[in-house]
């Protein structure tokens, strides 16, 4: 019998999301224990849950869904994942319309999911285009092995770089004492942000430095491959964070942000920043690096430059409801 149950966020949960969302997965290994973590680490000023789909006791199914913050309070983020198993029933359906009941207690007008370009979202993209939902943003995604970049032939560009004033630094290993630290890098991770490329009709918003704060030092404690801050003048010019999940790939990184201040752009620190980056995850054992970047932000060409290879693209879609 075909079910939808409330998610309880029991430790057999966690396991089965994981073991479904693995059967999905084409480039990434889902850990209960991270998804668990993150669950009892969400906001929850916000709404969110997810939906589990069960065929009589074993899940088939589940759409996990969020409101989005501050300006984005009536969108709903959601993502629906299937066992490959039960994709020629309409299963995805069901679960869409029962989210759709359950987000009008937020009084959501908008709707905003994401896959990837690849045959195992063949079907969840085609339930998108069923219901009018529109392509909104491509992304580039990249990997690289990094023990294949040779890391010396950039220093005389980070020895050019030091000689004008610009150093760099490990965020957790070697700045927690300076002067407001986390000030400074919640500050320039937010100017960062807000150049980044995100779709039309959402909105880049700031969560309170007491949760970024949080977020930051979970990072630290739980995640973290590495994250290399540049500085000139005791000002906070560019950085990149790199997250690490131990239980699920020890040996790969994932890039979370890589960015300059407009005003220091076009030094090469950003391939600097990327440089010392890989120095650390190389010593550390990890072997390879994901990253990103939105379709038609130049950053993808120091991506190409280091030798990262494309894998499939992402996409957004959205519609208003």
């Amino acid at each position: 019998m075909i079910k939808i149950k409330k998610f309880t966020s029991s430790d057999i949960e966690f396991n089965e999301i994981a073991r479904v969302s693995n059967l999905v997965n084409h480039d990434s290994i889902d850990h209960p224990d991270d998804d668990k973590h993150e669950w009892n680490n969400r906001d929850k000023n916000l709404i969110s849950d997810r939906l589990l789909l069960y065929n009589d006791t074993i899940l088939i199914g589940i759409l996990f869904y969020g409101q989005g913050r501050a300006e984005n309070s009536k969108t709903c983020f959601f993502n629906i994942i299937l066992d490959p198993h039960f994709n020629d029933n309409d299963y995805r359906e069901f679960l869409y319309q029962e989210m759709l009941n359950k987000i009008k207690i937020f009084d959501c007008n908008k709707l905003f999911s994401d896959l990837y370009d690849h045959p195992n979202y063949k079907k969840y993209k085609n339930l998108l285009i069923k219901h009018k939902f529109k392509l909104v943003q491509t992304n580039r995604e990249y990997i690289c092995d990094i023990r294949q970049i040779n890391t010396a032939s950039y220093q005389p560009l980070i020895q050019k770089l030091e000689s004008e004033g610009i150093k760099f630094y490990d965020s957790r290993d070697e700045m927690q004492d300076f002067e407001d630290h986390f000030k400074k890098l919640e500050e320039l991770e937010w100017v960062i942000d807000q150049d980044v490329p995100i779709s039309d009709g959402i909105k880049h918003t700031r969560t309170s430095f007491k949760r970024w704060k949080k977020n930051c030092k979970d990072f630290y404690d739980n995640y973290y491959g590495v994250c290399i801050v540049a500085i000139k003048n005791g000002q906070y010019i560019g950085s990149t964070d790199i997250e690490v999940l131990p239980k699920a790939e020890p040996y790969k990184g994932w890039t979370g942000t890589l960015g300059v201040l407009r005003e220091f752009r076009r030094k090469g620190i950003a391939t600097a920043l990327k440089i010392k980056s890989i120095e650390v995850l190389l010593k550390k054992g990890i072997k390879h690096l994901r990253t990103d970047n939105e379709e038609n932000n130049p950053m993808y060409k120091i991506n190409v430059a280091l030798g990262f290879t494309p894998v499939p693209f992402s996409q957004e879609y959205m519609k208003e409801i």
